[in-house]
């Protein structure tokens, strides 16, 4: 059994609706401009907890390439057990980055609760960065989040995290960091937040004692699967094959509306909006599954929001003219999870008008005006298809199969073009207009012919 197969798990009837969110979807390093001067530690007598945290998830380490992780950031989980009568703390500095944040989770693996960078007030004394406005490169910047048992029945008091747990079950947090600034590690240049645990008898652990006695993960997260039996007779079935001739994109719902909308085509209805499988809650997301035998190539074509762009070490934080925080697509394998490539924002090539035209297929068939030269985008086609083979080690990989995601990170108010203003099934277009991509197959050929440009 390989390492992808030891850490998954299969769902029971209603787990497996849950996983199907991802059906309908559905878990990065500017220069500081000041490197004379290095940011203070994180709160100086708090004992480093790197016990606490596994990760990170991201393209680099094979083992935790799942969950259909963004290119564009770094993941890590912490899975505890807080002891009754217990409260714990996490000591962290704000990184160097686009964004972070801290997400609790369901059993059934949808997010509890957040907190977002701009939520996180600032320890006295010290400077919250994604503020407005904020001096990026300000320090101190330290924070303290406190994390509670069970869910909220008053006000939350700020910079405090529910996890959503029964008491005495494991709670599962995930911290992220997207685009890290250049010349940054993928943490954004600081350390990962650090534990204190004050037992009910009011003694207090940092560090490995800390995590000792929260039971801490130490392996990967068990990430869900439709269940082998199921997908085989599913993707054995040209009836049920999910990407249509033209390409439909569609915005996450649930579960249970995901699998029947991209496997039964049954779209109707007005589903409840809670993507589960470790989703960010200031996401939203759109997705479209490809077959390369409608064409040897596909090419998405949209309106790029406008985001703050960081990604060079801006010294000021300013969203003033931004629509959203952030914006991805990526190119996926659906049954394993893996993602083969993304692209963010920043790192897209947009016309004058601010479009841009991604192009996907093998590498093989990559047309020669799809590069930087000609501005035009590209993603390579996943490298085993849907990945059956590469989780279950049966059967053949559909080589044929893709996914294609896109995700709206944090939209602005007034801004009513994003995947979080979708409502209902169907409605995708109206809402979102030129920001809805649209995707058309061709092949290698004819998109050559077009020329720099790709148009």
């Amino acid at each position: 059994m390989n390492n992808n197969s030891r850490r998954l798990m299969h769902f029971t009837k209603q787990g497996s609706l849950a996983f199907a969110a991802i059906l309908s979807v559905a878990t990065l390093a500017g220069c500081d401009n000041n490197s004379e001067v290095e940011p203070l530690p994180v709160a100086k007598t708090i004992e480093p907890s790197a016990c606490f945290w596994v990760g990170p998830y991201n393209i680099d380490h094979p083992d935790r390439n799942f969950a259909y992780p963004d290119t564009g950031a770094n993941y890590w989980h912490a899975g505890y057990v807080l002891p009754e009568g217990a409260s714990l703390k996490l000591h962290g500095q704000y990184p160097y980055a686009r964004y972070i944040s801290l997400n609790t989770y369901r059993a059934d693996t949808s997010p509890a609760m957040a907190l977002t960078d701009q939520n996180i007030a600032a320890d006295s004394g010290s400077f919250n960065p994604f503020l407005e406005a904020a001096d990026r490169l300000q320090y101190p910047r330290d924070f303290t989040i406190s994390m509670r048992n069970g869910s909220p029945v008053t006000d939350v008091a700020n910079n405090t995290l529910f996890d959503y747990a029964e008491s005495g079950s494991k709670s599962t947090l995930i911290y992220r960091v997207y685009v890290a600034d250049e010349g940054k590690d993928i943490q954004g240049g600081v350390t990962l937040p650090a534990v204190e645990l004050t037992l009910s008898s009011g003694e207090q652990l940092f560090g490995q004692q800390a995590c000792d006695v929260l039971q801490v993960d130490t392996d990967e997260l068990a990430i869900p699967l439709v269940p082998m039996e199921t997908y085989a007779k599913i993707r054995s079935n040209p009836a049920f094959s999910p990407a249509k001739q033209p390409a439909i994109w569609r915005a996450a719902y649930n579960g249970q509306f995901g699998i029947q909308c991209a496997f039964l085509g049954q779209c109707d209805g007005t589903p409840q909006r809670q993507v589960s499988y470790y989703a960010n809650a200031d996401n939203q997301y759109i997705s479209t599954f490809l077959d390369s035998n409608f064409g040897e190539i596909a090419v998405t074509r949209g309106k790029l929001p406008v985001v703050p762009k960081t990604q060079a070490g801006a010294a000021i934080f300013d969203t003033s003219e931004a629509q959203m925080r952030y914006w991805s697509i990526c190119q996926n394998e659906y049954y394993s999870q893996v993602v083969t490539a993304c692209l963010f924002d920043e790192n897209i090539f947009v016309d004058d008008d601010g479009y841009y035209t991604v192009v996907t297929s093998p590498k093989e068939s990559r047309p020669n005006n799809a590069v930087d030269e000609c501005e035009v985008n590209y993603l390579p086609w996943t490298e085993q298809g849907d990945g059956f083979k590469r989780v279950t080690q049966l059967g053949e990989n559909k080589l044929n199969e893709a996914l294609l995601i896109v995700r709206n990170m944090l939209p602005k108010a007034g801004f009513n073009q994003a995947v979080q203003n979708t409502v209902t099934p169907g409605d995708e277009y109206a809402v979102m207009a030129e920001y809805l991509p649209v995707t058309e197959y061709m092949s290698q050929a004819d998109f050559e012919a077009l020329g720099c440009g790709g148009k």
